[in-house]
């Protein structure tokens, strides 16, 4: 069967509860589960934003994005910048899910996905002051992914990237030209 999807620019809208989630499968049940029972939640309570990848030839969702606020504490500072090298925690912006429906996986959804993320987050730091991004990525193919598009590993929990507020910034400028 053909996938729609490819080759295709995705729709990538705000959450709302009348795009079908009920079919989203990425491999990762924790990601599925989440979208389908708590993306909601958190959304109404103003705890994440969620973005939804729509198949445009329907109301399926093929992929998502949540972000929320975070702050690295001084050991996860250290882990990432080097013991000794802060003195106050860090203000982060936490891209705490990415996942994309298996059978868009490999078709660019992700990275449509990731790019509407990280444009939506580097406008964000026009007006809120964190100094990176962080991603806990759920296995070494999601490290990957996020290594290929510029996030670095922290030193002592390779699973965990970042990726500074001023080069995804420069990233973005970059992609505009």
């Amino acid at each position: 069967m053909d996938d729609p999807t490819e080759h295709v620019e995705i729709p990538i809208v705000p959450f709302h509860r009348r795009w079908d989630r009920s079919a989203f499968s990425c491999g990762h049940s924790v990601l599925d589960d989440w979208l389908k029972g708590q993306a909601g939640q958190q959304e109404k309570s103003d705890n994440t934003r969620t973005f939804l990848a729509v198949d445009p030839t329907s109301t399926r969702v093929v992929g998502y994005y949540s972000t929320t606020t975070y702050r690295l504490d001084l050991a996860e500072a250290a882990a990432a910048l080097g013991a000794g090298k802060r003195r106050y925690p860090i203000p982060a912006l936490l891209l705490a899910r990415l996942a994309v429906d298996s059978t868009c996986q490999g078709s660019g959804v992700g990275r449509q996905v990731l790019g509407h993320a990280v444009r939506n987050i580097a406008r964000a730091s026009q007006v809120v002051g964190f100094e990176m991004v962080v991603v806990h990525a759920i296995d070494q193919e999601a490290v990957a992914f996020y290594v290929h598009y510029g996030f670095v590993p922290f030193e002592v929990h390779p699973q965990h990237l970042f990726l500074t507020t001023k080069r995804l910034r420069a990233t973005v400028a970059a992609e505009d030209r």
